[in-house]
């Protein structure tokens, strides 16, 4: 996507410059292998007493990265994409808001929810990712429109210091509103992405007036822009929620044609010392070692096209 990782100068944490993660695993492994075998051949000639095998390193080694290929953050393929209409503010018991019948005369507006998917091995969880959105990237300013709202949103958190979780939804003054206590579904909407251990699942009903939003650091670009990046971090919150994404998307009336750049990096946790791999992450260069101490990231991108439901 064009500038994917940048959005109000918030960046990607680690940069791929250009190259894919199956390229950076496979130089990884090709040198992770290689140092392993030539540490335990040298362990092997030192050895004073009882012989030790000469590959001691190399089988942690590849296990540990047949389990690093193994990870999976990924978009789904369709996006949850729904035009907001007063009506659906009246389903809801709200008054309309002032401000949505202002813009509404020039703007359209539209909930964009991105569902996440992701596949972590039990002994390398994810502890934070980061996503980026771009609307329109080839088009003229005129011609992109921005986000009017986006969740989640880190104006939250002082919120979710007292409480675990929260239902936010759109109120009447069109501003996202946060409520304690037992989460009511709306009757429009798609469905969230929630960790199903090697997919996306459809169990949690989610629109444009409710999300759910659980603890977690939050970081994020602003609103009324063309872009949207968000970091979110927090080991518990993963190993329960994948983070979602979600935008109120505001829409010149005179365009026609929406597209929507996404990508998509997660981090995982994980230990080479704890493999008795440690020594080697000091002798491979700059690079591949900046890419495994950032927990070797995991990447998607996705280019949708929304324009016939316009």
């Amino acid at each position: 996507m064009a500038d994917a990782g940048r959005a109000d100068s918030m960046n990607f944490e680690f940069d791929f410059g250009g190259e894919s993660r199956e390229a950076l695993m496979a130089e990884v492994r090709e040198n992770v292998i290689g140092l392993a075998r030539e540490l335990s051949q040298q362990r092997t000639m030192r050895s004073i007493g009882e012989p030790r095998r000469s590959m001691d390193l190399v089988d942690p080694a590849q296990r540990l990265l047949e389990e690093l290929n193994q990870q999976r953050a990924f978009f789904s393929r369709q996006l949850d994409f729904l035009k907001l209409e007063e009506a659906h503010f009246a389903e809801q018991n709200l008054p309309v808001p002032d401000l949505f019948k202002r813009l509404s005369e020039r703007f359209n507006f539209y909930w964009l929810h991105l569902p996440v998917g992701y596949y972590a091995r039990p002994n390398m969880p994810f502890v934070r990712v980061e996503c980026a959105v771009e609307f329109n990237p080839n088009a003229t300013d005129a011609q992109r429109p921005v986000s009017a709202l986006i969740l989640p949103n880190k104006k939250f958190l002082s919120l979710l210091q007292a409480q675990a979780e929260a239902t936010v939804r759109l109120g009447s003054n069109f501003e996202f509103e946060a409520q304690t206590g037992e989460m009511r579904l709306p009757s429009v909407g798609g469905s969230a992405a929630l960790s199903t251990g090697a997919g996306i699942s459809s169990s949690l009903s989610v629109g444009p007036f409710s999300y759910r939003l659980v603890r977690a650091q939050i970081e994020h670009s602003g609103e009324k822009t063309h872009k949207v990046f968000w970091r979110i971090s927090g080991a518990d919150f993963f190993r329960e929620r994948v983070p979602q994404f979600a935008v109120v998307l505001q829409v010149p009336r005179s365009v026609n044609q929406l597209q929507v750049a996404a990508a998509l990096q997660a981090y995982a946790e994980f230990n080479f010392a704890a493999a008795g791999l440690g020594e080697i992450i000091g002798y491979l260069g700059q690079r591949l070692a900046n890419f495994l101490r950032a927990g070797a990231p995991v990447r998607d991108t996705q280019l949708y096209d929304l324009s016939a439901q316009l």
